[in-house]
């Protein structure tokens, strides 16, 4: 069930699975609410190419040239994202840590925060794994 997180309270950790289009977190968001969302160590994989939450440096020739079809271009390949809903219009990259301050980019009365891997948008089904991600509310 979804809900607000008052000042200092956490949720998680929350699994978030590299196969999935939009994975919810659970947390509700209101403007003006500051988070710190961080990721474990774990690894996910797309197809063979293992990453951490912060995603591929350097991409492959593949990924190079289906540069097009990636959902958050500010992000990197494979790399953490949120989400505010379940829509690619306000995407930000995160990668194994970020403070992020929702500032009402949604007509959502209260949209719930959404994270996936960053991907091609056609690309999840060869994707496994999973990386656990922590968020504070911290204002």
């Amino acid at each position: 069930m979804a809900r607000h997180l008052a000042v200092g309270d956490t949720s998680g950790p929350i699994p978030i699975a590299s196969a999935s289009y939009y994975n919810p977190t659970g947390v509700l968001l209101a403007p003006g609410e500051t988070y710190e969302i961080a990721a474990d160590d774990s690894r996910w994989v797309d197809w063979y190419l293992a990453s951490s939450a912060d995603g591929r440096i350097e991409p492959s020739l593949i990924q190079s040239l289906a540069h097009w079809a990636l959902r958050c271009k500010q992000g990197r390949w494979f790399q953490l994202i949120g989400a505010v809903g379940c829509s690619d219009e306000n995407l930000f990259p995160i990668g194994m840590h970020a403070a992020w301050t929702y500032t009402g980019q949604s007509a959502d009365a209260e949209p719930e925060l959404q994270l996936f891997a960053n991907d091609a948008w056609f690309a999840y089904l060869n994707n496994h794994g999973a990386v656990k991600v922590t968020i504070t509310r911290v204002g």
